[in-house]
């Protein structure tokens, strides 16, 4: 990881597939390094396979067919596509050709519109992506209730970069390490404070938020089903999985095995 030119490169292990979950659900402060994590990893993948030294202490994979990226905001006006639809176009592209030898790097996914509707995509992408195409991925996401959702998902694992706060000076750290678990806010208030947003705005901001975050949070979409045995919570994921089954005369055997890995964690 480079913070940034002439500083110190802080190296990160990124270990996906094999007897490991394929996926990997990214979250961190805002200028924390998931991006370049995301980056450097598709890079790495890239020099590998044009056997090139790559930079690590030690690198072992198996050759993708193809990497996928999702990165970034960009729109093209002249032809009347927002930034959300040109987010959506190459999600679609995604979803429609890659394998489960491919690498798909997905930053951010719907944040081109509101929060409900940009929850509920990534939320679906990324259980498609787990369930149905079975390939590598790495998804980076402020959605931390996206998080918690396929914590029991067998193929996503959660992870984070490392940051330190000081309470009493309210200054951010950031560390640029990959650690495991989920980081429970992006600390956007500071990056406000970093780019020069007169203190007052801040504050008033900060207050906003923390009321919205009281009256309008996520809350978790799992419910509880009354068992006479222990408590069993059922996802849309779970749904979805469900559904499939009931309606699919010949699923994919892959799937099938994925889908049933899952309901097992249940």
């Amino acid at each position: 990881m480079v913070p940034g030119a002439g500083q110190d490169f802080i190296p990160n292990d990124t270990i996906l597939g094999g007897e490991d979950p394929s996926i990997l659900v990214l979250t961190g402060p805002n200028m924390g390094g998931k991006s370049t994590l995301l980056r450097q990893s598709c890079i790495a993948i890239i020099m590998a396979q044009l056997g090139s030294y790559v930079p690590a202490s030690y690198c072992r994979l198996t050759p993708c067919d193809q990497i996928f990226t999702r990165i970034g905001a960009n729109d093209n006006i002249l032809r009347g596509e927002s930034t959300f639809m040109v987010e959506l176009q190459e999600t679609s592209k995604i979803l429609h050709e890659a394998t489960p030898r491919s690498m798909v790097i997905l930053d951010e996914l719907g944040r081109g519109t509101s929060t409900f509707d940009g929850y509920a995509i990534a939320y679906s992408v990324l259980h498609y992506l787990s369930i149905h195409v079975g390939c590598l991925a790495m998804f980076s996401t402020h959605y931390q209730t996206l998080c918690q959702e396929f914590e029991r998902n067998p193929t996503i694992k959660n992870m984070h970069m490392g940051y330190y706060m000081d309470e009493e000076e309210h200054r951010i750290t950031f560390l640029y390490k990959l650690v495991p678990g989920i980081c429970g806010k992006s600390f956007g208030m500071n990056v406000a404070a970093m780019a020069g947003v007169p203190d007052s705005i801040i504050k008033k901001a900060a207050t906003v938020a923390d009321e919205f975050e009281k009256t309008n949070r996520l809350q978790d979409t799992s419910y509880k089903m009354d068992l006479d045995q222990p408590e069993m919570s059922l996802t849309p994921a779970v749904i979805a999985d469900a559904s499939y089954l009931l309606n699919e005369p010949k699923p994919n055997p892959k799937v099938l095995r994925r889908i049933i890995q899952g309901l097992s964690k249940i």
